[in-house]
């Protein structure tokens, strides 16, 4: 009997043994799949904004399917963030924080991060910046104003005056728009925009035990993608930039999502360690993000139609925002967390 000790142990170790690598197999099977799936998606979500950037160069798009698309994307963007990407990072950054006086505030802060991040890009890499106009330009554009009624008269006696309303939208037109400096920072700001939807979209795959939280913020960033492919591409032509190097700065647009996508769920998975609070954190930062390109920041392919108000009716307007709002919520209902 004095050797069964040492045979029980011996039995106990490799239990131990089997069950932590029967544990580690499972976590690299799960982070292997989580890879394939952000690759996938990364792959897909590139192609489809490509494609999208350069109907422009072949045909003309419908300025009620433009505003449409925009518009549905919106309300994903919206029901993302407050229905899915929001709710997830809360959750995570609960499940495993070791101080539970504060959540409130790492929660509002991370938030609100995400938020002013994207206001300072809005900014300082602004995509619809112009060069201010030169003063005697300036002094023009006032005295239109002033003088509407006066030329209104003017036509109505048949006369023209050099100075008249029409002779300055004519000089308003020919004068120097420095379309090509224009040009790069437009590119900038949608590139920094797409790295930002990479992160989220990255950040989103690392809850492997399901594929519902990736599988929305993906809906929602392709579909808010295609139009604002379509309008870098129709305002990058309207600089009078070549279609080759129009092309060029689409590429490099399309790209930014997925190489930032993957790029994120790389770091994150090997600094994590499993803490979902290195998941929640990200998640939260992200939905700052969303919050603030969806409510506050208004679209190129708004800027590009001038007003989606003046093309699709209020009723068209309410519906498609509603749904895109809950689409995300109803979506990832059905498929479930996992948790």
């Amino acid at each position: 009997m004095p050797h069964e000790r040492p045979r029980v142990n011996i039995l106990v170790r490799s239990t131990k043994t089997y069950t932590n690598r029967t544990d580690t197999n499972l976590t690299s099977g799960m982070a292997s799949s989580g890879f394939l799936r952000i690759v996938s998606m990364s792959l897909v979500m590139g192609a489809a904004s490509y494609g999208a950037g350069l109907v422009p160069l072949s045909s003309s798009m419908t300025k009620s399917h433009s505003a449409k698309l925009a518009t549905l994307s919106t309300g994903l963007l919206i029901g993302a963030a407050l229905g899915v990407i929001i709710p997830e990072g809360v959750a995570s950054t609960i499940a495993r924080d070791p101080e539970p006086e504060s959540y409130s505030y790492k929660i509002a802060l991370c938030v609100l991060l995400g938020f002013a991040f994207m206001f300072l890009v809005e900014e300082y890499i602004s995509p619809h910046a112009r060069p201010p106009m030169p003063l005697e330009i300036r002094d023009e554009v006032e005295d239109v104003h002033f003088d509407t009624a006066l030329d209104e008269l003017e036509r109505e006696e048949g006369m023209t005056l050099p100075g008249s309303h029409a002779s300055t939208w004519q000089m308003l037109r020919n004068a120097p728009s420095s379309s090509l400096p224009r040009a790069y920072p437009l590119s900038l700001g949608l590139t920094v925009h797409a790295l930002v939807d990479g992160y989220a979209l990255g950040v989103s795959s690392l809850e492997t035990q399901s594929g519902a939280l990736s599988l929305v913020v993906f809906l929602a960033i392709i579909i808010h993608k295609a139009p604002t492919a379509l309008a870098l591409t129709s305002s990058l032509l309207a600089t009078s930039l070549p279609p080759s190097e129009c092309k060029r700065h689409l590429l490099f647009f399309s790209l930014a999502t997925p190489i930032s996508a993957i790029l994120s769920y790389i770091l994150y998975t090997h600094t994590g360690d499993g803490n979902n609070l290195w998941v929640g954190t990200p998640l939260l930062f992200s939905g700052g993000t969303f919050l603030y390109v969806a409510t506050v920041l208004k679209s190129p392919s708004e800027h590009a139609l001038s007003s989606t108000q003046e093309t699709i009716n209020k009723t068209s307007r309410t519906v498609l925002l509603l749904l895109g709002m809950f689409f995300p919520f109803i979506i990832s209902a059905m498929l479930g967390h996992g948790h």
